[in-house]
């Protein structure tokens, strides 16, 4: 159970440098207490299905992709990647904020189009 919990901390902690999020940002983003993070992610804890849903859902990433054992790098896209760095800006957003940036995308669709 050791080498599990350190190899799910070593993952959580890559997986949130990757988007340079703090662990106070990500702990805020999943609804759980930082200290509890920061023991998930030196291996002292092992978190339950629901919180490892949660941080998934913080990062912008599929719960596979937190409880690999393998570097996201080698398995996902470089979309991939893209998407789950932008999932994770737009959870931080407010609606209006959301909507904004709806309309952005489809503006600059449209306009692509019509080049």
């Amino acid at each position: 159970m050791d080498e599990v919990r350190h190899r799910l901390g070593t993952r959580l902690r890559a997986l949130r440098q990757d988007r340079k999020l703090t662990q106070e940002e990500l702990a805020e983003r999943a609804e759980i207490h930082p200290t509890f993070l920061a023991k998930i992610e030196a291996g002292q804890r092992l978190p339950s299905l629901e919180v490892i849903w949660r941080l998934a859902g913080a990062l912008g990433v599929p719960v596979t992709s937190v409880v690999s054992a393998t570097d996201d790098r080698e398995g996902a896209s470089p979309e991939d990647r893209l998407i789950g760095e932008l999932v994770a800006l737009l959870k931080s957003c407010t609606i209006e904020e959301l909507e904004f940036v709806k309309d952005f995308i489809m503006m600059l669709k449209r306009h692509a189009r019509q080049s």
